[in-house]
């Protein structure tokens, strides 16, 4: 029990020595649909489902609310995918600003205003990283907009990409979620 007891009050002892930890939160979609090209149609779905294959293609429309406790940070977008998730092809996704208000109501369109990233998958680390050559991203770091709702879609680069994966609606407070969110600290 003396070990124990010493062991514990040196542990404590260093992380109290190491500083306070910095708290990360993240904002994760509150609604995701599906655009298909052909018809110009917006599903509801539970996964990113941006595909390019001869004639068929979809993108990706999120809408992802951030609290108004973000006020005064700095965020940055975060793609994640996991090992159950398909990624073949250029495994990339050019992102963009959307202008539509409420994806929820938005049975078709997609409304795309302007590019803000381009990301390309790496499979050593499961993170989408940004392509700095082809786009320079403006939501690579950028001032937190606090109690307002980004309105994002995700686009397949070249002729045959297939990025499908499973998005996360919650953050459960220590792991990364799957698919898109933002993060800050």
């Amino acid at each position: 029990m003396k070990f124990t007891t010493t062991a514990l009050a040196l542990a404590s002892a260093t992380l109290s020595a190491a500083g306070p930890i910095a708290t990360v939160y993240y904002a994760v979609p509150s609604v995701l649909k599906i655009h298909t090209i052909s018809n110009n149609l917006n599903t509801p779905d539970v996964k990113t489902s941006t595909i390019r294959n001869g004639n068929f293609e979809t993108s990706t429309l999120y809408d992802i609310p951030i609290p108004a406790a973000a006020a005064g940070r700095t965020c940055k977008l975060v793609f994640r995918a996991s090992n159950s998730d398909t990624v073949q092809g250029t495994k990339s996704l050019d992102m963009f600003k959307n202008s539509f208000t409420d994806l929820g109501s938005l049975k078709s369109g997609n409304l795309r205003d302007m590019g803000i990233a381009r990301l390309v998958f790496n499979p050593n680390t499961g993170y989408y990283d940004f392509n700095r050559v082809d786009v320079t991203p403006t939501v690579e770091s950028f001032p937190c907009p606090a109690g307002q709702t980004l309105h994002w879609e995700a686009a397949a680069v070249g002729d045959f990409d297939v990025n499908i994966v499973k998005q996360d609606f919650a953050y459960d407070g220590s792991h990364v979620p799957n698919g898109i969110s933002v993060v800050w600290q």
